[in-house]
């Protein structure tokens, strides 16, 4: 139970954006000040918790999975309320996006990815309903079809390559992903005879979804309802985006070659770690794709971030520094011994 508990910090980023939204104001800002101001700070100093000790019982893991999908749904019809009573300016009401879409990506989309990793229709729709909820249409399809099987390699869009800018990667990874999915489902379901203009494609599942969500904010806030509901997907999105961007920059990996340990950024960061359920145990998760979260260990041969990820955006945003940092940590290619032939 030890190991698990520690998981119940993760409900701190849920609970912040609730209390933005109360306040109102300024406030929509008081989620990326605690995360990317203190605990960026923080975690400079901190050492890396590489503890791989861990806990058999499946239920507060799952549990706390369960308490975010219905914490960020209660946070959007709380949004909305708040809205239909006139708690926001226009201007107020663009500011509590910001607290909701840090939401979306801090906690409903790395829930959703922990999800959709796990068998059961019910884990399924959970991962879905959250990546509506941020408006993401493509994740769901490239995560395990693409991003799983071809990481590090030309085919992934969701690879960094050395030498190529967060904004240079971002605007080539969402449009990329985005096509690759929609060429996926509409082969998926042309093998099953089907058009691929049905719901049974998850991209138009997770997009009526998001419609839905659009309305409702639109009923409850009219055109800056509207608009604040798509600034908070445009904010997840960066937020997927960066953490894809920081995982798996500049480690190359052949399309024949075995996925190995230095094919991912690992941060062992205390705060990073148990707020994002061990997502930064990037590189045990690429081996081990089953695995649930609390069982993810610290690997040695992992290449390692220079501290949490919170603190690493500001290096992202500064493409030199990022390079200049980043690339002297790039692991040197590592040559796989082919097998002996054999004597027979």
């Amino acid at each position: 139970m030890r190991r698990n508990l520690h998981y119940l910090n993760s409900l701190l980023l849920p609970l912040m954006a609730f209390v933005a939204l109360s306040k109102g104001g300024w406030w929509g800002l008081f989620p990326w000040a605690v995360v990317f101001g203190v605990v960026a700070i923080i975690e400079l100093f901190l050492p890396e918790n590489t503890d791989n000790y861990h806990d058999k019982t499946e239920a507060l893991p799952a549990g706390i999975l369960g308490a975010h999908l219905i914490a960020h749904g209660a946070l959007l019809g709380y949004w909305g309320w708040l809205f239909s009573r006139g708690h926001y300016t226009w201007w107020e009401g663009l500011l509590s996006a910001l607290a909701v879409g840090f939401n979306s990506g801090a906690s409903g989309i790395v829930v959703a990815h922990e999800m959709l990793h796990r068998k059961g229709k019910w884990w399924q729709a959970g991962a879905r309903f959250l990546l509506a909820c941020a408006g993401n249409l493509y994740f769901y399809v490239t995560h395990i079809r693409m991003h799983h099987r071809y990481v590090g390699t030309e085919l992934d869009y969701s690879s960094a390559r050395q030498g190529e800018s967060l904004y240079a990667f971002l605007w080539r990874t969402i449009r990329g992903q985005f096509r690759w999915a929609w060429h996926s489902e509409k082969e998926r379901l042309e093998k099953l005879g089907l058009s691929p203009w049905t719901l049974k494609n998850f991209m138009l599942q997770t997009g009526v979804g998001f419609v839905l969500l659009i309305a409702y904010l639109t009923l409850c806030g009219g055109l800056w309802g509207a608009l604040a509901m798509i600034l908070q997907a445009g904010v997840a999105h960066f937020l997927l985006e960066y953490v894809n961007y920081i995982e798996h920059y500049g480690l190359a990996r052949q399309i024949e070659e075995p996925i190995r340990p230095w094919h991912s950024w690992e941060s062992n960061k205390y705060l990073s770690r148990f707020f994002l359920v061990d997502l930064t145990r990037h590189s045990d998760h690429h081996l081990h794709g089953a695995k649930s979260y609390h069982t993810l260990n610290a690997l040695e041969q992992a290449p390692k971030l220079p501290t949490g990820y919170a603190g690493m955006l500001y290096l992202a945003l500064i493409p030199p520094l990022w390079q200049r940092i980043m690339d002297a940590k790039l692991p040197a290619p590592i040559k796989i011994k082919a097998a002996p032939p054999s004597s027979s």
